[in-house]
């Protein structure tokens, strides 16, 4: 077997990239037709010692109307590949390829089936293109053994089938290669939208927050209080607009350092709800990749986020911690009020969707749940 494999290597690799390079150029594929065609005209037609078996003028007629079918049959084959019944036209070619093959044993009358198997290969479902390949071995493969041809004439057949094999398996890797950049595309795409979630929902449901409690001064006649929170409002739009350069710069895989980012966020989060929020940093700080301190950011985020929404005036603290394998962020709340906030309804219920997927993008676990009157969110990504 595997003295076999290294006699068809050179024919599939030879036919592969033959076919690739006939496949992405038009002029060198209709060149490379023309001079196929020809050839295999003029080798079957031209006067060649040991003629068929019956007469001249009925080997003659054979011949050139054999060969000219077979040739027409192939290049309808080549028009009609992309149609469900394209591979009818190869099959009638590789038909007239074996008589010619039984009529002339010492022209090049494979050459027809060679081409039929190849092309319906690479073009056909695998079920067509067995077929015709089918076809070429059986037929050929009777003559050889009804008129007692030489037994090397069967490496002939072998060689087809390994054709037709490489370029199989040449077009399995094709799909697979498509299909795992397809998956890529969809987890970019994926990442985006995470991305511009924690955005939107980070910055936006601050404002939101502020001209909210703007709408409700005004309705009581405290403008001069109002205002100050329509102040507050363009504040947050203008740091929104720093922190989608942030993002964009994190995206690029630029994460700033960790104790920075996080005493940012919780100097945010105690202006915005107007409660304590404390940072606690243990272990030995190690830099984390740039997925993983994404993650961390982005958890430590949408968790403050979702307090401020869910729990207004609850006091929360956020905890990371650094182990020799792993890097845990912690974020608990006391509860607040009983009463939600005012964006409690704001948003479409993904942001723990998204926490869950990034921790497992990294190959992290993500903790969320009820923590005696609050509520806790725990996130462990490797270092």
């Amino acid at each position: 077997m595997t003295e076999l494999r290294g006699l068809l290597r050179p024919v599939t690799s030879a036919w592969c990239s033959t076919e690739r390079l006939m496949r992405n150029g038009p002029l060198v594929r209709s060149g490379a037709l023309v001079v196929g065609t020809l050839w295999f005209l003029y080798a079957m037609l031209r006067d060649h010692p040991g003629g068929p078996r019956f007469g001249v003028e009925g080997a003659d007629l054979v011949l050139t109307a054999g060969s000219f079918a077979a040739v027409a049959c192939f290049l309808l084959g080549l028009v009609l590949h992309r149609h469900s019944y394209g591979y009818l036209a190869f099959l009638a070619s590789t038909g007239f390829g074996v008589l010619l093959y039984a009529v002339a044993p010492s022209r090049p009358s494979s050459a027809i089936a060679f081409a039929c198997v190849g092309f319906a290969g690479a073009a056909q479902p695998l079920l067509r293109s067995g077929l015709v390949a089918a076809v070429a071995t059986v037929g050929m493969l009777v003559v050889v053994l009804a008129e007692g041809r030489p037994a090397g004439e069967l490496w002939t057949i072998v060689g087809m089938l390994g054709m037709l094999t490489g370029i199989r398996a040449g077009r399995t890797r094709e799909a697979a290669r498509q299909t795992e950049q397809q998956n890529l595309v969809l987890a970019e795409r994926s990442r985006i939208a995470r991305e511009i979630h924690d955005i939107l929902a980070h910055s936006l449901s601050a404002q939101l927050v502020h001209l909210e409690g703007a709408r409700l001064l005004m309705v009581s006649g405290r403008t001069d209080e109002a205002l100050d929170r329509v102040e507050r409002a363009r504040g947050l739009a203008r740091s929104g607009l720093e922190e989608t350069r942030r993002a964009l710069a994190t995206l690029r895989g630029d994460i700033p350092p960790m104790d920075v980012v996080l005493r940012e966020l919780a100097e945010e989060h105690r202006l915005l709800a107007d409660a304590s929020c404390a940072v606690t940093i243990t272990g030995v700080r190690s830099e984390l990749p740039a997925k993983a301190g994404l993650a961390v950011i982005r958890t430590a985020q949408e968790a403050l986020t979702n307090a401020r929404k869910h729990a207004p005036g609850a006091a929360v603290v956020v905890a990371l911690r650094y182990t020799d394998s792993w890097c845990e962020l912690e974020v608990t709340d006391t509860g607040g009020t009983r009463e939600p906030g005012p964006l409690a309804t704001s948003g479409g219920g993904y942001g723990l969707v998204g926490m869950r997927e990034r921790a497992e993008l990294i190959g992290g676990t993500l903790e969320a749940g009820p923590a005696g009157e609050g509520f806790r969110v725990l996130l462990r990504v490797p270092l």
